[in-house]
């Protein structure tokens, strides 16, 4: 396989794709998904197969690749319901403009991180608060209930720590060995950059909708 992307670029590339194309199809399977069981089935799947990803790609590269697409495909199963709700709010066209404008964002975020020359190194502890702070305000938006300018600007504040990680994980592809483990690794965390900067896209929209 080295011969055919020679560079950790292009393997993280090709792994980011596939996995983005096993995730919509899972999405699409599972847009139909309303079983709490199902759903919490689903979450551990996730939660654990990230962790399975990792272990699989230290074994092998062939088993590393295989389960990050088995994952991507439980991520958008577990992602289905989500999805099609806001669909039904606001429209698939502006779920696809939220999904293409996120690539977008990952492109020029990312380009400056792997391109810039800049030292992005120092991020990692400041991103990481800034995630555990939505995480808590998460959680409390699920007990309590929150303004329509609150919550886009809670939404806001995730695209902004979102767009931050793309920086950070891209700066560290420029950075990192160039091993498939590496690879597999890096597109975890950039898939999940995507992911979430994708929702928190939506979120805000959805927001934003309401009066």
């Amino acid at each position: 396989m080295d011969l055919l992307f020679p560079t950790l670029f292009a393997k993280v590339s090709v792994l980011l794709a596939l996995t983005m194309a096993t995730a919509a199809l899972g999405t699409y399977l599972g847009r139909g998904i309303r079983s709490f069981v199902a759903f919490i089935v689903l979450l551990v799947l996730f939660m654990g197969g990230c962790l399975g990803v990792f272990l699989a790609a230290h074994a092998s590269p062939e088993l590393g690749v295989a389960a990050l697409l088995a994952w991507g495909f439980v991520t958008g199963l577990f992602m289905g319901p989500a999805i099609e709700t806001y669909a039904e709010d606001l429209g698939w066209q502006t779920v696809f403009g939220a999904f293409a404008g996120t690539a977008g964002v990952m492109a020029l975020c990312g380009g400056f991180g792997l391109l810039s020359g800049i030292d992005f190194s120092h991020m990692g502890f400041i991103l990481g608060i800034a995630l555990f702070g939505l995480i808590i305000f998460g959680l409390i938006r699920i007990f309590v209930r929150m303004s329509r300018e609150v919550n886009m600007g809670f939404a806001a504040l995730g695209m902004i720590v979102f767009a931050g990680y793309f920086v950070f994980d891209f700066f560290w592809l420029g950075q990192s060995e160039n091993t498939w483990e590496k690879a597999i690794g890096l597109t975890v965390s950039i898939f999940l950059d995507f992911v979430n900067f994708f929702l928190y896209a939506l979120q805000f929209l959805a927001a934003a909708k309401k009066h």
